[in-house]
């Protein structure tokens, strides 16, 4: 029995019983737990931690539940589940892999519906960030040390989170750096503290994965910061600590391979020019069944036929009636539209455009300060946070990666509670507008005697 797997007996059962009695901090435990992967710390099969997790938050929350909310997110995502199973009952594959991927995708959104029930207050939805936050310490720390101790810096691996990888692992990080940047700027003096700490060391740690996309990924979330800093000295001081940090510490064959990721046909790595054939595979499966496609994870079970090869690090060429492990799309987009059709795929395209714009609407929301602020700072924070996933998305299949779903769920929450709060106080004015005039007749102003006033006896 390994340490590992004697901790996960301990630290399980405990986030049950929280999840019971505290459903929210349950939540916190799990999205913690999301981070690492439990399923390698020598754990027998039917031992599964998020499950349990999962379920034991869901009763705790139906223990507790005083009111249920909703938003059009989570209709667009159920629409999107709809959709995927639907292609699975009809999958041109393998159907009980789609099926098995669609109860994947079920229990991601049973976390949407958690998130967006227990993040009810701005206390929590901060709690909530940080918690992700922390949930990536370990793994930062593999990251910077395998980099700095002269690893794999082309291509840094580690066996972490939801299956690790460069671009998994860079777009992780660089999702948190739009939080990170507004909280130091209108965050609490411990939590400036703390992020002038980390955050030079999650740009290094991009650095480190060698994720092409990563690059792209924090290029277009600092513009955007940039944009919309209050504080644009704040904001161009962190783009430029973040061009240092590639600056100075990208090696050399990095900026060869991202050279070759961007340049003409002919001299780029077959990484590079293996992704425009799955994108077209991915087309070519949607053409071919537009309507409910494939079937969900099925697109890498089919993609050898379409684009000629197998995968691996040198990948085989394909072989008409052999059969073989292929690559996923390496886009989110295109690999819906292959295994969802428009049933799936359009759902969850709309649930993008459909966040900035209720993180916009958030904005809106008539708050007095320091709700108003602090509403604003979460809600930049997140914008940025959907600009570096819809970027990664371009270059990854996404589809089923945890955090896109309660992230969702989030989103949904901020905007219900800033309503909330809106609520609250309208109601709160209301209360005192009313009290007012209940009372405006006990008192009544003395002649001649400014400022003065006597009480009217009943």
């Amino acid at each position: 029995m390994s340490l590992r797997f004697l901790f996960m007996l301990m630290y399980t059962p405990t986030a049950c019983a929280v999840s019971l009695w505290r459903p929210f901090y349950g939540l916190l435990m799990l999205v913690f737990l999301y981070y690492f992967r439990p399923e390698i710390w020598n754990a027998p099969t039917w031992f599964r931690p998020i499950l349990f997790i999962t379920v034991a938050c869901l009763i705790g929350w139906a223990m507790h539940v005083r009111t249920l909310r909703f938003h059009p997110l989570m209709a667009v995502s159920l629409a999107c589940l709809l959709g995927t199973l639907a292609g699975a009952l009809m999958a041109k594959g393998d159907r009980e892999v789609a099926l098995g991927a669609t109860w994947i995708l079920t229990k991601l959104m049973i976390v949407q519906f958690l998130t967006m029930q227990l993040v009810d207050t701005p206390k929590k939805i901060n709690q909530f960030l940080w918690a992700n936050v922390s949930g990536m310490l370990w793994n930062l720390k593999t990251i910077i040390v395998t980099g700095a101790g002269g690893g794999d810096l082309e291509r840094v691996n580690v066996a972490a989170g939801q299956g690790g990888g460069a671009n998994y692992l860079a777009l992780v990080l660089i999702m948190m750096m739009p939080f990170f940047a507004m909280r130091f700027q209108h965050g609490s003096r411990r939590e400036k503290m703390f992020i002038l700490v980390l955050f030079p060391f999650y740009v290094l740690g991009a650095v480190f994965t060698g994720s092409r996309g990563g690059i792209l990924q924090m290029m277009a979330v600092m513009s955007y910061l940039i944009f919309k800093s209050k504080k644009k000295a704040v904001g161009f001081a962190t783009a430029a600590l973040c061009g240092i940090i590639v600056l100075t510490f990208l090696p050399p064959a990095q900026w060869d391979r991202l050279k070759q990721g961007v340049g003409p046909s002919e001299t780029r790595d077959f990484a590079a020019q293996s992704r425009i054939l799955l994108w077209k595979a991915g087309w070519t499966m949607f053409r071919e069944d537009p309507a409910l496609g494939k079937g969900m994870d099925n697109y890498p079970l089919l993609s050898p036929r379409y684009v000629g090869f197998y995968a691996g690090r040198t990948p085989p060429k394909y072989t008409p009636g052999s059969r073989g492990p292929g690559f996923v799309a390496h886009s989110t987009w295109f690999q819906a539209l292959g295994e969802g059709g428009l049933a799936m795929s359009l759902p969850l395209f709309a649930l993008f455009p459909m966040a900035f714009y209720f993180l916009w609407r958030t904005r809106k929301v008539a708050l007095k300060p320091p709700w108003s602020q602090e509403f604003y700072v979460i809600s930049i924070s997140m914008a940025g946070l959907w600009i570096a996933f819809c970027v990664a998305s371009t270059f990854g299949s996404l589809m089923k990666i945890d955090f896109l779903w309660w992230y969702m769920g989030l989103t949904a929450a901020i905007h219900l509670t800033a309503q909330d709060l809106n609520m609250k106080m309208r109601a709160k004015r209301q209360q005192g507008i009313a009290e007012d005039r209940r009372n405006a007749w006990r008192t009544r102003i003395v002649p001649g005697e400014p400022g003065s006033s006597e009480r009217v006896r009943p």
